[in-house]
């Protein structure tokens, strides 16, 4: 009772409108099922039947996309897709009754679902009407849906309708247009794309917007390259376009026509963005799109840092005065500020470089320093793999010999250190309701928690016991913590740092913190806490919860 008492007195008061969203039954033919957060023993009401939630893909996505709660992010949890969304809401892409419909299904991040597009079966096959990806604005409030028979469709996930049409879906785009479903890139107003007919268009997400043709001026054999990038505020993009080998960077903004940036004609790389290119991107902009990191493959790959503003110029970074020959290798490239922030080396030989624009020229420093000290640099001695950006500091994955080991970089300072000498596996990256969340880095000496922005080692397991991916609320956070048999605890950690336990059981397939405060547990003995007290959810074996913070 100690447990319950301490753990409740934590618990903010229940809000209005919270409810529980779970899924249950076969995969090809489940349901999707809501209860009220109050009563969560109450009947459920069917949201799907007879439905199956689907693999869903996105644009734009970059490799450290996964690790950064702070970014929509494609994930599979419990088996089930998902887009999950930096407010802690949810995209589930779904079709029901054998396929005669499919569409695209929201939940808030209260947990409350709602069916923001759905389009019937086409053909006698009953198949698939949208394309083979989605975008989703930066802030997480918009969807766009490129429909295969043409056109695109715009999706409120902000609880509102369009008056236009009195839905959360609108045509953004008419049916006559096909869209380039790898180009579609959304802001915070205005949605970017480009056509089959080679156009570049801009589309306000306001009710009545129509598309405008903003495509820069034609050249003999221009085309585009069919993948943009965006600024995360959302207000700058630029594309490329032009002959073959001739291409030139265009930047646009939510109003005017495409201006032309600085470098000259000639062979650029795209971004490269998952699942068809490597995603570690070769385009990139920084959070107010005032630097553009770009690569110039003329010759050989020479990595760029580029001022949109006008004012400090263009630094080459690999040029021969600050690498040596032949080095143009870079991994997990970011922007902390207007400062980038990327492993440079050849393959597997690397060091963490921090580059910066500034009046006097750009200044290239290395910050890891296993290889050459001073310009000229040479490879270094890293080969990093893997990244999780915290906030203030970036904990890194680097293979070391047969094993990986993990560096913290703080974002501030550049100052690095290795924190921890085993990592037996892929970071396990909590979810939340915004901000940066709690890691767990696997071990085989035992698995080690770090925590929030910082990204500071918090707890050791023993050796022997295994963490799950946090999952953070109102009021703390939460992981279940257990053996390789699956004996283990629910631990709960409160806002001022304090450890709650949970009773010794077997078993929990999923821990879930709620917007308004709550805990789910599912598995053998699935409950639900909250300041009312501790209720056992009469939920069908194997359910999965999909609103909430969740592992």
């Amino acid at each position: 009772m100690r447990f319950v008492l301490s753990l409740a007195a934590a618990l903010p008061l229940a809000l209005p409108a919270q409810q529980l969203t779970f899924v249950s039954g076969p995969a090809s033919a489940c349901s999707v099922v809501t209860v009220p957060e109050s009563q969560p023993t109450a009947p459920g009401t069917v949201v799907l039947a007879n439905a199956e939630l689907l693999p869903i893909e996105s644009t734009g996505r970059t490799l450290g996309q996964a690790n950064d709660p702070t970014q929509p992010r494609v994930l599979v949890r419990h088996g089930v897709p998902r887009l999950e969304l930096p407010d802690g809401g949810r995209v589930f892409r779904y079709r029901r009754a054998a396929g005669a419909f499919w569409g695209f299904l929201w939940l808030a991040a209260d947990g409350t679902p709602r069916i923001v597009l759905e389009r019937p079966g086409t053909g006698a096959l009953l198949e698939d009407p949208f394309a083979d990806r989605v975008a989703v604005a930066v802030d997480g409030r918009h969807l766009a849906v490129p429909e295969l028979a043409g056109g695109l469709w715009l999706c409120r996930l902000d609880g509102g309708v369009f008056a236009s049409t009195g839905r959360a879906d609108r045509r953004a785009i008419a049916a006559n247009r096909e869209v380039i479903a790898s180009s579609v890139m959304l802001g915070t107003t205005h949605l970017f794309c480009i056509t089959d007919r080679d156009e570049l268009l801009r589309c306000a997400f306001a009710d009545g917007s129509t598309a405008a043709d903003v495509s820069p001026p034609a050249v003999p054999r221009g085309f585009f390259r069919d993948e943009l990038v965006l600024s995360r505020d959302g207000q700058r993009c630029v594309c490329l376009y032009g002959a073959r080998d001739l291409q030139q960077f265009w930047l646009l903004t939510s109003a005017g026509g495409p201006q032309l940036l600085p470098p000259p004609p000639g062979r650029y790389e795209g971004p490269g963005y998952l699942p068809e290119g490597a995603g570690e991107p070769a385009m990139l902009l920084d959070a107010v799109g005032s630097r553009l990191f770009y690569i110039d493959s003329g010759v050989r790959d020479e990595l760029h840092l580029l001022d949109l503003n006008g004012v400090l110029g263009d630094l080459q970074i690999t040029e021969n005065q600050l690498f040596q020959p032949y080095i143009g290798a870079h991994i997990l490239p970011r922007f902390t500020g207007p400062k980038l922030l990327v492993a440079i080396g050849d393959p597997g030989q690397m060091d963490w470089f921090r580059v910066d624009l500034a009046p006097g020229g750009g200044t290239v420093d290395n910050l890891t320093q296993t290889g050459t000290l001073l310009p000229p640099f040479g490879s270094g001695q890293l080969a990093p793999s893997d990244a999780v950006d915290a906030g203030s500091a970036l904990l890194v994955l680097e293979q070391s010999g047969p094993g990986v080991v993990a560096r913290r970089i703080d974002l501030g300072t550049g100052a690095q250190t290795l924190v921890q000498g085993e990592v037996a596996g892929a970071p396990l990256v909590g979810s939340g309701f915004g901000g940066a969340v709690d890691v767990v880095l696997p071990s085989n000496a035992g698995d080690r928690l770090y925590r929030g922005a910082l990204a500071q080692p918090f707890v050791a397991a023993p050796a022997g016991v295994l963490m799950d991916a946090p999952v953070h609320g109102p009021w703390g956070s939460a992981l279940w913590v257990h053996l390789a048999n699956g004996l283990g605890i629910v631990v709960y950690l409160l806002g001022d740092g304090t450890l709650v336990g949970g009773p010794i059981e077997s078993g929990v397939a999923q821990v879930v913190l709620t917007a308004a405060g709550g805990v789910a547990v599912l598995g053998a003995a699935p409950r639900f806490l909250s300041v009312a007290g501790q209720v056992a959810l009469p939920w069908p074996a194997g359910a999965v919860v999909l609103s909430g913070a969740g592992g």
